[in-house]
């Protein structure tokens, strides 16, 4: 899509203009004419600003790929460490794989994933 990627070189470069503005508009997310669940939209990739809403959108798109597919999905789970020893104590653990993907260096504390699923690290 030409304009949106000349928007997009625009954005980059810190010269958007009030057209760019309307055009992203037509992409927010609520908009009555698109549903998220059907093409092309359910295999766009999603804009968010907070780290926290991404991880989310995240989860739901492997349960949704898990349901899609009839594949189990698996959660790997960090394995954190404190001046080079694994962290055990439980409480430690559990307040480790809470923190925001942006205060762990955007390392995930669980990553669920899907056999065949798409991805990008």
């Amino acid at each position: 899509d030409t304009p949106y990627i000349q928007l997009l070189e625009r954005l980059r470069q810190g010269q958007c203009s009030y057209e760019d503005y309307e055009l992203l508009l037509t992409r927010v997310v609520g908009q009555s004419s698109v549903f998220l669940h059907e093409p092309p939209w359910n295999q766009a990739p999603m804009l968010v600003f907070r780290n926290e809403i991404r991880t989310q959108l995240n989860h739901r798109s492997a349960i949704h790929n898990a349901i899609q597919t009839g594949c189990n999905p698996m959660v790997y789970v960090a394995q954190d460490f404190c001046k080079g020893k694994p962290v055990e104590e439980p409480t430690r653990l559990k307040k480790l794989l809470e923190l925001s993907d942006s205060k762990t260096e955007h390392l995930p504390g669980l990553l669920p994933l899907v056999p065949g699923m798409p991805v990008i690290l």
